[in-house]
């Protein structure tokens, strides 16, 4: 049989199947649909013999998605999602309900978080649902409909999403007041290499996510997870760290943290992403325009100025 049959044959239950997949529980299932667990059942099973394929591996209290139905369940929401989007720009013109959505520590904080509040004084009738995810994350919740757009700092080509580069934040070395190298002006990588470093996790491109360079050693005093923690640790004074000159600056011109010289640190380019379907969205265009906005008006190296 032909798949669009199929689909034509299934369309009707489809909402039936994705809530008894999310909860994997028939009676749980039953209650939140105001049916009987029996009348559930019947129709998942007419689902499978429409589609002549088993979702679920059942067993005496549970029935469990098996591979097929993982792949169905992702497809049904990235399709209801979709139709949620569209019914909603149709008949209202304006996006309404939760908008949910993922960055990362300095994105989130600098930029993703201010477009959203000036977004949602626009937008009264928007929920934003911000997380926090890493693009491998942030990629799969994409696919499967749980998210509408994700931030972050690696590229992806994967099938079915939409990214491109918004923009980049510059990076210099930092350290804090009492560090041994607050207030100096010249140093060789060598002697900035003498001194522990702060050091965030690896990214999903398999490098540090502050961006050093990787044929660069250093030593390692310190771990955190994500970027954003740096500052902290860079004012305790005790380590060198790596953070985006935007975070910093306002540090600096306090006369709390010192941009160390050399220049070593490349920029970090910063993506964003959204199934290729909502590409043209106007609400998902409107967030994504909101931080490119912001990304460009963000501090550079230039702009920090340690105080004499």
């Amino acid at each position: 049989m032909k798949a669009d049959k199929k689909l034509g044959d299934v369309w009707p239950w489809l909402p039936v199947f994705r809530v008894v997949a999310e909860t994997e529980h028939l009676p749980t299932a039953a209650a939140r649909l105001h049916v009987s667990p029996s009348a559930l059942s019947r129709t998942i099973r007419l689902v499978e013999e429409a589609l002549g394929e088993e979702l679920f591996v059942r067993s005496a209290r549970r029935i469990v998605l098996n591979s097929a139905g993982q792949r169905l369940l992702a497809a049904v929401r990235r399709a209801m999602t979709g139709l949620e989007h569209s019914m909603q720009e149709v008949l209202e013109r304006d996006f309404t309900g939760d908008y949910r959505l993922s960055s990362l520590g300095v994105l989130t904080d600098y930029f993703v978080l201010p477009a959203l509040l000036a977004l949602a004084e626009e937008h009264p009738r928007v929920t934003p649902c911000l997380t926090t995810l890493s693009s491998r994350d942030a990629n799969r919740e994409l696919a499967s409909g749980r998210i509408e757009v994700a931030f972050y700092y690696d590229a992806t080509s994967l099938a079915g999403i939409t990214c491109r580069k918004i923009g980049s934040l510059t990076n210099s070395l930092y350290c804090g007041k009492g560090h041994p190298l607050f207030g100096k002006r010249r140093l060789t990588p060598a002697q900035l290499e003498e001194h522990p470093f702060s050091v965030p996790s690896i990214g999903d491109r398999g490098t540090p996510m502050d961006n050093w360079p990787v044929e660069r050693p250093r030593e390692v005093g310190f771990r955190i997870l994500m970027l954003s923690t740096n500052r902290e640790v860079a004012l305790s004074g005790r380590y060198v760290t790596v953070l985006p000159d935007a975070v910093a600056k306002e540090d600096v011109a306090r006369g709390r943290l010192w941009q160390l010289p050399p220049d070593l640190v490349p920029d970090t380019d910063v993506y964003a992403a959204c199934r290729e379907e909502d590409a043209d969205s106007s609400f998902t265009t409107d967030v994504i325009a909101a931080v490119e906005d912001a990304i460009s008006r963000a501090p550079r190296r230039k702009d920090v100025k340690n105080r004499r």
